[in-house]
């Protein structure tokens, strides 16, 4: 299934060119899926709300393509833009923008009057959605006279009224208290699960990250990370290869990258320990991932009773621990400096690497892995054949091949030929 938003290579410059010049989104790429239910998160300045903007056609980018089911929203016209507006998204904003002067009932009948719908069409879908929210005993009521959550709930049966497959949520529990926050963000999910809209939501609320298929973490403008949660089913269409990394970063998204690396390097191993033991190991890593201590620090701090802060480790097995965190972080560095900005090549290689391991038994190095997949992008642009691809695979390590034994060697080269023939 195709995304139902995609966006590519957008940014959005304020003062392009001049002393005050400000980006709000720089270089941003994503694909959100139909029926997915996404969040923007970072906090307050970070270039969510632009985004979202951006997104729902408000903001025009600087450069780059926005599309959203189906339409280039930079080649439409101005009134092809305010069809898009009334029929295509729901935007739910965190000051409710309800008109003062009308009533609940016409604040969410007035998308449907622009759009010229009958009497009684207008009359049953207005019914539906008040009775649903709880709010046809507050038809004739003017928003003054309304809660936060009344006004929030009148405001996303406004931006449902069209029936529209996309709902933009822009901070949309700021203004309210928890207990009517809960009741909207358990409306937004209902709307997700139960009458399979697309949910865009802007937050900077840890605590409301578990609701979302996927959170794109956001800081100056850019997409820094973005996070699965492991509980939902991912949507039709969406395929991802997951590094273990970023299997922690799913289950801990508010953990800054070098905590989730602290993690990471903890599951290398098996300790013997309590809880205790290993949050005190979790945050010494975390302090050298981060170069606040050094590896003869770490060393030390494994090794001190805890009286003085330490974790009391015998002295020898703290200096080994030490060794392997410092090796462990090394390979995570060399494997996350070679991650960004790929090659459609390089992509491509690393898909088929990630397709002929998902079944491996075996246990490959972060070196052995780079090796694939360099060898793998010789194999695609015809650099090399298919036997010397069998024999690189074969190759020991030390003599410079991946070092895989000679039947998985085999296998893995004919895998490969078969993707290659189906393009």
């Amino acid at each position: 299934m195709e995304p139902i938003v995609k966006l590519e290579n957008v940014s959005v410059v304020y003062d392009l060119g001049k002393s005050n010049e400000t980006w709000a989104l720089r270089e941003v790429s994503l694909e959100i899926y139909p029926q997915e239910y996404v969040i923007f998160f970072g906090p307050s300045g970070c270039g969510k709300s632009t985004l979202l903007y951006v997104v729902a056609g408000l903001e025009i980018p600087t450069q780059g393509r926005v599309i959203v089911d189906g339409k280039d929203l930079k080649s439409l016209s101005k009134k092809e833009l305010i069809e898009f507006h009334r029929s295509t998204i729901g935007m739910i904003f965190q000051a409710f923008y309800l008109i003062p002067t009308f009533n609940v009932k016409d604040n969410i009948l007035l998308p449907q009057i622009f759009r010229k719908a009958s009497f009684s069409e207008r009359e049953e879908k207005v019914k539906a959605l008040m009775e649903r929210f709880g709010i046809e005993n507050l038809a004739s009521r003017k928003p003054s006279q309304l809660s936060g959550g009344q006004q929030q709930r009148v405001a996303i049966a406004r931006a449902l009224i069209n029936d529209p497959p996309i709902i933009l949520a822009d901070e949309p529990t700021g203004n309210l208290d928890s207990k009517n926050a809960q009741i909207v963000l358990d409306l937004l999910e209902e709307l997700n699960e139960k009458d399979k809209k697309t949910i865009i939501h802007v937050t900077h609320n840890p605590s409301d990250l578990h609701r979302a298929h996927r959170v794109f973490h956001m800081k100056d403008g850019k997409i820094i990370r973005i996070t699965r949660n492991p509980e939902k089913k991912a949507p039709v269409g969406f395929k991802e290869k997951i590094s273990e990394l970023e299997r922690l970063a799913q289950l801990y998204p508010w953990l800054p990258e070098t905590r989730l690396q602290a993690k990471l390097i903890l599951n290398h191993f098996l300790f013997p320990y309590g809880r205790d033991v290993l949050s005190k190991l979790e945050l010494i890593i975390d302090e050298y991932l981060s170069g606040k201590i050094s590896q003869e620090e770490m060393f030390r701090k494994f090794d001190a009773p805890e009286e003085e802060g330490g974790v009391n480790l015998y002295t020898q097995k703290a200096k080994e621990l030490a060794q392997k965190v410092a090796a462990l972080a090394q390979e995570i560095k060399l494997v996350r400096e070679i991650e960004p900005e790929l090659t459609p090549l390089q992509q491509k290689a690393a898909e088929i690497r990630a397709y002929l391991l998902d079944d491996y038994r075996g246990k490959l190095s972060f070196e052995q892995i780079k090796r694939l997949e360099e060898v793998l992008a010789k194999r695609i642009s015809g650099e090399i054949g298919k036997e010397a691809l069998r024999e690189f695979l074969d190759r020991p390590f030390k003599e410079g091949g991946v070092g895989l034994n000679r039947r998985t060697a085999k296998r893995f080269a004919e895998k490969v030929e078969i993707i290659l023939m189906r393009g």
